[in-house]
């Protein structure tokens, strides 16, 4: 049960994070007792930005916040060193301000394929521009499946930085033809060799890439040579390896 000193307390951190367009709560370390006693106020808010970052948030301040109603105008969600898991992550997409969101950012959630999963297999992220999966164990059937899905045609930028994948997944990435529209991608630390250069190399559809992120990833040499005269990558300004 939360006190009323606790939602006084909510109330005052509100009043001092919160502007027209945000609610800044980045690192306030309210936890899941906070995001309840957020719910709890009843206050409903206009913005467009909510910043939950670095709170202590587990799948019990998700479930909080992905069944209540008081953000109607979310367009960018930033849930970033939490420990939301799977269990959190999978109530995501029945968030009814799921279909507004444009940025969504999860890094280091402790999320795996079966959260990553439930992400990619909803139809509900269609106006989706930035998706952030970095330093989540998501691997390859969550980037195949989002290779393959319509209702991230939107995607700008996507980041599956450290997050298990292989050739495998990057196979069925370079024939995308869903994801026509990124121009960023970072897939640095993942378990990609000369192949997986290759494969990237010989795309038909990345086409729009501008910036490409392969460091600390075993494509060598001739994996850089490739990319680097690869003529899919025509528009590549920023190509990091080491």
């Amino acid at each position: 049960m939360i006190t009323q000193i606790k939602l006084d307390y909510i109330n005052r951190v509100i009043d001092e994070s919160l502007d027209e367009e945000s609610l800044e709560l980045n690192g306030k370390f309210i936890g899941d007792e906070g995001i309840e006693a957020l719910v709890q106020t009843k206050r409903v808010f206009e913005v467009e930005n909510l910043d939950l970052s670095r709170n202590k948030l587990t799948w019990r301040g998700a479930h909080h916040l992905f069944h209540c109603d008081l953000f109607k105008n979310l367009k960018r969600l930033y849930l970033g060193d939490n420990n939301i898991s799977d269990k959190g992550i999978k109530e995501l997409p029945s968030a009814y301000f799921t279909e507004n969101l444009s940025h969504l950012d999860m890094r280091y959630n402790n999320i795996g394929p079966e959260g990553g999963m439930a992400v990619v297999q909803s139809e509900k992220f269609r106006k989706l521009q930035i998706l952030i999966f970095q330093e989540n164990p998501v691997g390859d059937e969550t980037l195949m499946t989002l290779a393959k899905a319509p209702a991230f045609a939107n995607l700008r930028k996507l980041n599956f930085y450290r997050t298990e994948i292989t050739p495998k997944g990057i196979k069925v990435l370079a024939k995308s033809k869903v994801l026509r529209r990124v121009k960023h991608f970072n897939l640095a630390r993942n378990y990609l060799n000369l192949e997986s250069a290759k494969l990237l190399a010989n795309t038909k559809t990345l086409t729009k890439v501008e910036s490409l992120l392969l460091y600390d990833t075993g494509i060598g040499d001739a994996g850089v040579k490739a990319i680097l005269e690869s003529e899919a990558f025509a528009n590549l300004k920023t190509l990091r390896v080491t």
